[in-house]
């Protein structure tokens, strides 16, 4: 994967978890909307795959941010776990085993993060959407998923 698409990946994670802490983990059609156009004003290309991972990315992180909002510091947790996820993502090229799972959540405690059974099941589900995300054919302009809107057109 090129720098610029691991870029790109890092923006895509960043993006949702600021959109759900800015929104206090409540938004509508409106703002939904407002954030596929941001996306897209990045260069790029989001379409039907992609839109249907971006929702569940945000509902996910948006289940997370629930439980995380009633600790102090919930913009640092939020962009903390942006930030653990994409290194996290990007350290495994976005396939892991339990053990590796498991050494990601005892770090993830060690930064500071609350952890109980609700958090841990919306961090795996945040880290396999974000995993679909990071496996998409971002360039392709022939795929079904995020692509780079052609710089030559």
């Amino acid at each position: 994967m090129s720098k610029k698409m691991i870029g790109q990946f890092d923006d895509i994670i960043e993006f949702a978890a600021k959109f759900v802490e800015q929104h206090k983990g409540v938004w509508d059609h409106t703002a939904w909307t407002e954030f596929l156009s941001e996306i897209n004003k990045k260069g790029i290309d989001v379409t039907g795959d992609m839109k249907a991972y971006m929702g569940s990315l945000l509902e996910a992180m948006k289940k997370y941010y629930g439980m995380a909002s009633a600790t102090e510091g919930i913009t640092a947790a939020m962009t903390g776990l942006a930030e653990n996820t994409v290194s996290f993502i990007k350290k495994t090229k976005g396939q892991w085993d339990h053990s590796v799972w498991e050494a990601y959540l005892k770090d993830m405690q060690k930064k500071g993060m609350d952890l109980n059974n609700e958090t841990t099941k919306y961090l795996g589900s945040i880290l396999e959407v974000s995993k679909e995300l990071y496996f998409m054919p971002m360039f392709s302009s022939t795929s079904k998923g995020l692509t780079k809107k052609s710089q030559d057109e």
